[in-house]
């Protein structure tokens, strides 16, 4: 599924929309070190911890883009670091869980036409 989909069927707002990749799974969670020993490449992170450690997980892992719920605050150097390194970021109202529940019904439906 294109980060188009789901930005557009979660209505995310953008804050940095550098690529469309095509995303194959999804990892919620806030725990650095759960993220990188867990999260698969080209998937999308869902999490709160809007700073730049947050940048250097998702280049680590291959994360195509990182939603960060809670109308958390997003800093402008994390802006311009995400701009920099061409990673998608989105803020929703939305807490984790349904934001998670809404990408991950969409990735099975994906998975079903298949």
């Amino acid at each position: 599924m294109k980060v188009s989909e789901i930005i557009e069927k979660c209505q995310l707002k953008k804050v940095v929309f550098a690529t469309n990749h095509e995303v194959n799974n999804g990892y919620c969670g806030d725990l650095m070190s759960d993220v990188m020993a867990n999260a698969q490449p080209d998937s999308i992170w869902i999490t709160i911890q809007a700073h730049k450690n947050s940048l250097a997980v998702a280049l680590i892992k291959d994360i195509k883009a990182i939603i960060f719920t809670n109308n958390v605050s997003i800093h402008q150097e994390v802006i311009a670091k995400a701009k920099e390194e061409r990673i998608n970021l989105f803020q929703t109202g939305k807490d984790s869980f349904t934001v998670s529940g809404e990408i991950y019904s969409m990735l099975e439906a994906e998975t079903e036409k298949d």
